[in-house]
């Protein structure tokens, strides 16, 4: 039986855009945590590279698992392959960084068949360039996140421990598109005053709020399935808000029972085309079973 090896949904538990820099990247002031649901890879060593998706349009050379191994086969000159096939089970731009999760994982464990034995700093800042949340996930725990996402400390805070409810409403929001709309029609918002200044005050000593997220009304605007499943979740439980860049939601719910009713109620009145009932994870998967680096 081939080993498994799982890419876990990452939650923003907020998000705030601080600055924009010059080269057009927007830094950050983020955290992550983990969610008991993701992709699954399945990963051997063989004599070539080779990237088989379930989802078929994701498979072969233009998935991020592929150029990913590739820059680190060709970076430590490893003679080896890899055959990897992802069992694909979360949405595509959803905000839970599926792509970026693989893409770790995959890294990960590449790290650990190959025996090139680089170290966590080393992995992330090698990773980092290929996408701001492969960092997070190579970080193994619940991070705090500055820059594009690859300055990284743990996160010290209280994570909620209540039952949750993920949802996709079916569509996808593009992560380009929702930034460049931010950029269009809330840049003024970076700064209390209407001046050239772009950096963002701080919200004080103990930070943003649970689920803020800069990137919500421009993500409402593009995505009017995201908008209604969004306010149909705050009216049925504790809190709810949007992770990453959308479409998908979190809810916190009081109950199992809260919990599952709040998932029926989103796909019976179609609001919701994908729904995970669960918990939010401090650790990543990989690290608790003592995986690569």
């Amino acid at each position: 039986m081939l080993p498994i090896y799982e890419a876990p949904a990452k939650v923003n538990l907020h998000l705030a855009i601080t600055d924009i820099r010059d080269d057009g990247y927007h830094t950050l002031d983020t955290s992550f945590v983990y969610v008991d649901v993701g992709d699954r890879l399945h990963i051997t060593l063989a004599e070539t590279l080779q990237v088989v998706c379930s989802q078929t349009d994701l498979s072969g050379k233009s998935n991020l698992v592929y150029q990913v191994l590739l820059a680190f086969k060709a970076r430590y000159h490893v003679q080896q392959g890899l055959s990897v096939y992802i069992d694909k089970l979360l949405p595509s731009q959803a905000g839970l960084g599926g792509g970026s999760s693989d893409a770790a994982t995959a890294l990960w464990v590449a790290n650990h068949l190959w025996g090139v034995g680089c170290t966590q700093a080393e992995l992330i800042e090698f990773a980092a360039p290929f996408g701001a949340d492969i960092p997070c996930f190579l970080f193994g725990q619940a991070s705090s996140a500055t820059g594009i996402g690859e300055y990284l400390q743990p996160y010290t805070r209280d994570i909620p421990s209540q039952n949750i409810v993920i949802a996709w409403p079916g569509v996808g929001v593009s992560t380009v598109s929702a930034f460049h709309h931010f950029d269009q029609n809330r840049f003024h918002a970076l700064t209390e005053e209407k001046s050239a200044a772009k950096v963002r005050a701080r919200s004080g000593a103990g930070g943003f709020d649970l689920g803020y997220n800069d990137l919500e009304q421009s993500a409402v605007a593009l995505c009017s399935p995201l908008a209604a499943m969004l306010e149909s979740m705050r009216a049925q439980s504790e809190r709810a808000w949007m992770s990453g860049s959308g479409s998908a939601c979190i809810a916190i719910c009081h109950s199992s029972q809260e919990a599952h009713d709040l998932a029926v109620n989103l796909q019976e009145n179609g609001l919701a085309t994908w729904v995970h009932i669960g918990y939010l994870s401090q650790t990543h998967p990989l690290r608790e079973n003592r995986i690569g680096a």
